[in-house]
């Protein structure tokens, strides 16, 4: 079997995925995307066709044609856009916690949220791990690229409802009942209008996948990724 291929979120990295890839019982590739954890910075403004371009090439460059792809927030996003622009690459998605509508107004709120300054003084912390993940001379540009990517996606979304109805994929979407970014009515929308999904809500569970159950989330892997 193909190795599960696992996507990071926004702002994210492999880094965030060692404990999860560990117990899954198959060979396990993290990718980061451009400009992320210890990737290549990109030679170009951040949007999602740059990620799902660069996934395109990972897949084709490593002879994983059929992958099986689980894709947390953003990586879940790109993971589909790839899956519907080449069907001969990607065979199985589980997404988890992926934002998969957006609004110029959706994107204003959370672009708020990606101030340094801001994260400096009032969540140290959650900056110390920005750092952490990618480095303390480029975590600040990160969050820029960040701000330019979602406010693409806000000005000209990606995915479509009328989109997803030529991806081929087998899809699973999860989402957690706590989820503080993601609603569950949008992803009920999106389940609906992929042909061959299923959906899944986790208990008790926030969006940061440091919050996540990883035994509940194995449990999806091996049903969706591992045994199918």
């Amino acid at each position: 079997m193909l190795p599960i291929v696992i996507l990071h979120g926004a702002l994210g990295s492999h880094h965030q995925f060692a404990t999860l890839a560990s117990a899954i019982d198959a060979d396990v590739s993290v990718i980061d995307f451009e400009g992320h954890g210890s990737a290549n910075d990109a030679d170009e403004p951040w949007t999602i066709e740059l990620f799902s371009r660069q996934l395109e090439k990972e897949l084709m460059d490593r002879g994983l044609a059929g992958a099986r792809i689980f894709g947390y927030s953003m990586g879940g996003y790109v993971a589909l856009d790839c899956a519907i622009r080449r069907p001969d690459l990607v065979s199985r998605i589980l997404t988890l916690g992926t934002k998969l509508s957006w609004s110029l107004e959706q994107a204003v709120r959370e672009i708020k949220l990606l101030d340094a300054d801001t994260i400096s003084a009032k969540v140290p912390a959650f900056a110390f791990d920005l750092g952490r993940r990618h480095g303390d001379s480029r975590w600040r540009d990160i969050l820029k690229h960040t701000a330019h990517l979602m406010t693409g996606l806000g000005t000209r979304p990606v995915l479509s409802l009328e989109r997803m109805q030529q991806c081929s994929a087998s899809v699973r979407f999860l989402i957690g009942d706590r989820d503080e970014m993601v609603s569950l009515e949008e992803t009920i929308e999106y389940y609906r209008a992929t042909p061959n999904a299923t959906l899944a809500v986790l208990p008790n569970t926030r969006h940061p996948i440091e919050k996540v159950n990883q035994k509940l989330v194995l449990e999806h892997i091996d049903a969706h990724l591992l045994s199918a």
